[in-house]
This record gives C-alpha cells, sequence and structure tokens, in this order.
C-alpha cells in the first residue's frame, strides 16, 4: 500500500495496513538551510529529498508560499488571494481597478485604486523571518483601517474574477506521486467572515469591528463570499483530492459563538459541496480546541489536521480520539514541544510515544504528524524513532492497553465559575455594567455623572471598574468568556480612564506592582501578549507593554528604566525561544537579575523550559499570568 493510499484511506475512515506518519518539516528546513545545520546525511538535499530519504510520507497540506513561479502569485497577500502551483484557479480583476506595487526594503506595498476610492496594504518578510524558517510574509499594515475602506475592499471583491488553472496543480500532483496527497485551498480562512478576521485586520482590532461596524462587516463578508463561492466551485471540478478548508481554529479567539455562527456553516456547505465529487474536505485545527470540540466534529470536516494535543494545550490525545473517532481523522498528534531537548526529556518523549499507540487503539482514522510543525532546533533523531516506532509498532489495527503516564503533571482543573460580587452600594452599577458588556461610549457618561454626584475617582475605578474586571478575569480563566469580550471590557475600561485621569493621583490606581511584558526578538506574533496586558492592567497591575521582535538589549535597557518588579517574556516561534535565556543571562550580566524577576509565557514553552533558563515562573495562559504576578509581587 502507497504512503498516498494509506493517507486517503484514514481520511475517508477506512482502515490501512499502517498508521500513516506524514511529519510536517517546511519551519525546521527553511531555518536549518539558511544556517548550513541540516545533518551531515541530508546536506543538498531539498526539504521533500529528505523527507524520501527517510521514509516519510510528504506533507503537502499547506502550500509553499516563498516559492512563487511570478509576482502575482502572493502579490495580494494582504486581501488573502493567491495563485500557487498548489491551487487550482487563477484571478483577474476588473480593469477599472488600478494596483501599484512599490518595494520598500524588507517591506512590499500595494496601492488599490478603484473608482469609489483607494487603500493600501504592506507585508514584510525580513533576514529574521529568514533565519526563524518563517514560510510566509507578515502582513504589516492592514487593508482595513476605519470604516469607510469597507466599500473598497467590497468593491475589490466584487469585481474579482476567477477562472479553472489545472495544468501547474496537475504537474505538482504527478511531482508528488504515491508519496503524498495534493491538497488545494481557497485561502487560510474557512468562511467570508473568517477571511476578514484573518486577512483584513489586525487580531485583535477585529473584535472592535465586529462589535462597531456589524452592518459594514456583514456587507463586506457577502462580498467576499462570493470569492469562495466562485473558488468552491472551481475547486469541486479540479483534480485535487484534498482540500484545506481554513486553519487556525481557537476557542478563544474563534470562540465558540463566533464559531458556530460564521465558520460552521461554510464548512459543512464546502464539504457537501466537495463530497458530492468525492473530495476530503480537511481544516487545520492548530490551536487550543477545549470549547470547539463538538463543533468541530459535528462540522462536517473529514480531517482536523495540525491537532496540537496536551502538553501544549489543554486536551489529551485520548480525549481527542474519543470523542473524534466515530466521523472524524485527527491528523496530527504530537506536540512540536516533544521534539525539543528543553521542553521534554528523552524519557517524556519515548513516554509520549508509548501512550500514544495505547490510546489511539485501533487506529482508524488517524494520521499521525508533528503540530503544528516541526521546529528548527527539534531533534532530528526524534523524528526518524518516530517513523521507526510506526514501522516496528503501529501495523492496523493497534491493540490498547494501559498506558504509560506522562512526565508532565496533569492539568490544573477550571475553577468553578464564578458570577458578579455582591455589592451592597448600587451607585457603581451603571459602570459595573459598562465593563462587563463591553459598552465603551455609555461608560464615559455615566463615569462623569458619578463625578458630578460628588463620588470619589478612587472609589468609581476600585469599586466600579476593577470589579468588573475581576469578574471578565476569573471568567476568562475558566472558559466562560472569550478575548473579544475581554477586549472589548479593557476598551471600556480605558475609555472612563480618561474621564477619571484628572481626578486620580498617581497612586489612585492602587497598582499591584510594575510590569514589563514584551515579545522576543524574531517573533511578531502579539495577540497572547496583548491579551496578557490587557489582563495584568484590568486587575490593577501598572503594565508597560514593550512591543514585538525585541532584541536583549532592548530589555536590558528598558529594565534599568522603568525598574519593574516583573519582566515578562512571550515567545510563539520555537525559533524564538532561546532568546528569553539570553535576555535572563543578560541581565544578570548587568547585575539586575536579582532585582526583577522574570515570567515567560507562549505556546511552545513550559514549566520545564522556564526552570532550565531560570525564569521565576511560566504562565500557560492570561488568566495563570495573572495568579502568577500576584503570587510573585506577594513574595
Amino acid at each position: 500500500m502507497t504512503k498516498r493510499e494509506r493517507i486517503l484511506m484514514a481520511a475517508r475512515g477506512e482502515l490501512p495496513d499502517l498508521l500513516p506518519y506524514v511529519p510536517r518539516i517546511d519551519l525546521w528546513y527553511n531555518a536549518n538551510s539558511v544556517f548550513n545545520t541540516l545533518p551531515e546525511k541530508h546536506r543538498g538535499r531539498t526539504q521533500d529529498e529528505i523527507s524520501r530519504a527517510e521514509g516519510w510520507a510528504l506533507h503537502k497540506v499547506v502550500p509553499e508560499f516563498l516559492k512563487i513561479r511570478r509576482q502575482e502569485d502572493t502579490i495580494h497577500r494582504a486581501l488573502g488571494i493567491y495563485s500557487l502551483k498548489e491551487m487550482v484557479f487563477d484571478y483577474k480583476f476588473s480593469p477599472e481597478i488600478e494596483i501599484d506595487v512599490l518595494k520598500e526594503g524588507d517591506f512590499t506595498r500595494v496601492n488599490y485604486r478603484t473608482p469609489i476610492g483607494e487603500v493600501s496594504t504592506r507585508v514584510m518578510y525580513s533576514e529574521e523571518m529568514k533565519r526563524s524558517g518563517a514560510s510566509i510574509t507578515w502582513i504589516d499594515e492592514h487593508v482595513l483601517k476605519g470604516p469607510k475602506d469597507y466599500k473598497v475592499v467590497g468593491y475589490l471583491f466584487d469585481h474579482l474574477e476567477l477562472v479553472p488553472a489545472f495544468e501547474d496543480f496537475r504537474k505538482w500532483k504527478d511531482y508528488i506521486g504515491e508519496d503524498g496527497v495534493a491538497c488545494t485551498m481557497v485561502g487560510l480562512a474557512s468562511s467570508p467572515m473568517h477571511h476578514i478576521q484573518k486577512e483584513f485586520l489586525d487580531a485583535t482590532e477585529f473584535y472592535f469591528h465586529y462589535k462597531d461596524y456589524p452592518g459594514e462587516m456583514q456587507s463586506l463578508a457577502e462580498s467576499v463570499g462570493r470569492f469562495f463561492d466562485q473558488a468552491l466551485k472551481i475547486i469541486a471540478d479540479s483534480p485535487a483530492e484534498m482540500v484545506l478548508w481554513g486553519a487556525n481554529f481557537d476557542d478563544m479567539i474563534t470562540y465558540p459563538a463566533y464559531f458556530q455562527k460564521e465558520i460552521s456553516p461554510w464548512i459543512r456547505k464546502a464539504a457537501e459541496v466537495l463530497r458530492a465529487k468525492g473530495k476530503i474536505t480537511l481544516c487545520h485545527c492548530d490551536g487550543e480546541n477545549l470549547g470547539l470540540m463538538d463543533l468541530i466534529k459535528d462540522s462536517e470536516m473529514d480531517v482536523a489536521e495540525a491537532i496540537c494535543p496536551y502538553p501544549m494545550t489543554k486536551v489529551k490525545i485520548q480525549e481527542y480520539y474519543e470523542r473524534w473517532k466515530g466521523n472524524l481523522t485527527i491528523f496530527g498528534g504530537i506536540p512540536s514541544n516533544m521534539l525539543l531537548e528543553e521542553s521534554a526529556t528523552e524519557e517524556e518523549f519515548e513516554g509520549y510515544l508509548d501512550h500514544l499507540f495505547k490510546v489511539i487503539a485501533p487506529g482508524k482514522r488517524f494520521i499521525l504528524g508533528i503540530a503544528d510543525t516541526t521546529p528548527p532546533n527539534a531533534v532530528f533523531d526524534r523524528l526518524i524513532r518516530i517513523g521507526e516506532r510506526v514501522e516496528k509498532e503501529a501495523r492496523l489495527p493497534l491493540e490498547g492497553g494501559a498506558a504509560r503516564p506522562l512526565g508532565e503533571k496533569l492539568i490544573k482543573k477550571a475553577e468553578a465559575r464564578i458570577g458578579a460580587p455582591e455589592l451592597t452600594d448600587e451607585v457603581f452599577k451603571s459602570v459595573r455594567g459598562d465593563v462587563l458588556s463591553g459598552n465603551h461610549t455609555a461608560i464615559k457618561n455615566h463615569v462623569q455623572d458619578l463625578l458630578d454626584r460628588g463620588l470619589n475617582a478612587k472609589d468609581i475605578l476600585n469599586r466600579g471598574m476593577l470589579s468588573a474586571m475581576e469578574v471578565i478575569g476569573n471568567k476568562f480563566k475558566d472558559g466562560t468568556v472569550f478575548i473579544p469580550e475581554v477586549l472589548l471590557s479593557a476598551r471600556a475600561m480605558n475609555e472612563a480612564l480618561r474621564v477619571l485621569e484628572p481626578f486620580l493621583a498617581k497612586e489612585a490606581k492602587d497598582a499591584s506592582g510594575k510590569i514589563l511584558i514584551g515579545t522576543v526578538r524574531g517573533d511578531l506574533h502579539d495577540i497572547g501578549k496583548n491579551m496578557v496586558v490587557t489582563m495584568l492592567r484590568g486587575v490593577g497591575f501598572d503594565v508597560v507593554d514593550l512591543g514585538v521582535n525585541l532584541p536583549v538589549d532592548t530589555f536590558v535597557a528598558k529594565v534599568k528604566e522603568h525598574k519593574p518588579d516583573i519582566l515578562g517574556m512571550s515567545a510563539l516561534l520555537t525559533t524564538t525561544m532561546p532568546e528569553m535565556k539570553k535576555v535572563i543571562s543578560a541581565l544578570s550580566t548587568h547585575g539586575l537579575r536579582d532585582k526583577v524577576k522574570v515570567i515567560i509565557g507562549g505556546a511552545p514553552v513550559n514549566d520545564k523550559f522556564a526552570k532550565d533558563i531560570g525564569a521565576d515562573g511560566y504562565g500557560p495562559d492570561a488568566g495563570a499570568s495573572v495568579e502568577l504576578a500576584r503570587s510573585l509581587i506577594r513574595k
């Protein structure tokens, strides 16, 4: 049986002869090629030649965004429009639309002039991104900057025509042959609204627009929907066997109510159309899926790819398999930090594999892979050993049995949901309600009304606003509210503070302590950092947000300048994790280490890594980071 046949059988719910093993190694390959650190036996080989030499199936789900044939393939990356070899359609804009492309060092600016207005975008691909193995450009300037831009962007999509283009895809599919499955896509989003969220707005700004401009956003989603409908029709008639229909689900970002309203209907629609043509619908579900388990299972997708279980997320692999094996194929299952020496010992790595092979018995509807992808500093031998163990131990059906326990501690159970604290003084009810509901317009009038009635500004802050943010923080921690609610509540609080500031003495905020926080060098991701900043500020900490992509010297200089109680560092990419240790070492060199507590967070790091680099603590999420900061301040 070929690798392609095994993958397709597993995706369709059939039982192949052997568990398919399809490790994704693009990030690892890109970074190690730049540094000339590929394993000696593989130097001079391409990424696919390495996989073939090791006997692995080729992972061909996510396109090679940087290997383009012409500028037009990715020039509209910030609109989420591509024409890559992995795709089965090409595009053309109306001649009424004028497009200018300007190269500015590491940046590429694209200006769009239409009969009803202009919009612009800017993307970046830097040397640091290249060294980290980044496989796609970063959107530095989004196309939506305000409500006036909605109609212009809608015009672009209303005057966009897609045409079938199968030739290059067929060549690529032939190149893959029986070593894998060629996957195509519309883009990286699963629905028009998800497309707007992923491509058109900053990760946090989207939620403000989603609430503030519902009419404009819905109208734009209808225009983008016409693009999706055109693409779906072409894909259904294409030679592709598997279709990537959306990526990057997470129960805090694509939270359950949003997923159910904006994403599920389009996955069902796509799955119905594609299944009728004998095609497989796959979604890249690489985030925290605890709150989305049933919604993903019931969405009618065939394959949930890039599944990253505990210890990187909250859901254990046996929980995924038990809940989904009836109608959904899992693709992934090995957290990327299991390949890192700094995150998992040899015993933990082998123990995880022992555990996995036991709990996914009989092995139906499972494709083994690295979630989300192999990190650049992975122990390559661990990838090899996974393949060797598959060959020896993963003939199907697998036998179940007692599993060797994992080395990590069990996840602490979420605390019981708590409601708003009872207040004997109802006078603060209006501002509390504004914070809880995220009403940033009404709260200014309510605060001013309380001031006009002679109430103390500090009481309004503490008893009205901070008490409400405490409720939001606790509900976020136990998973009963999500990122949009936190951001909207924080915005309401910030608007209220603009009114209160003149009445508050410097000490009136009664801050629990001062915290600096930033994302380390080489990492541009900020939504996790932003959430931690929001939560810490919401409960009274004085927080200085240093931003992203910060070199070691900047952290040291800012610690000298601000003299904080705590320094927080965030990293999403495994390639940037070593920067955290460099910062701690530099603090020691400059005589600052004993003057500040250091905490770290981000998807690839864990408690073991924190201890190994000499940090004072690890926050797995924003809620836990608040408790960690309080604990360190008390000490």
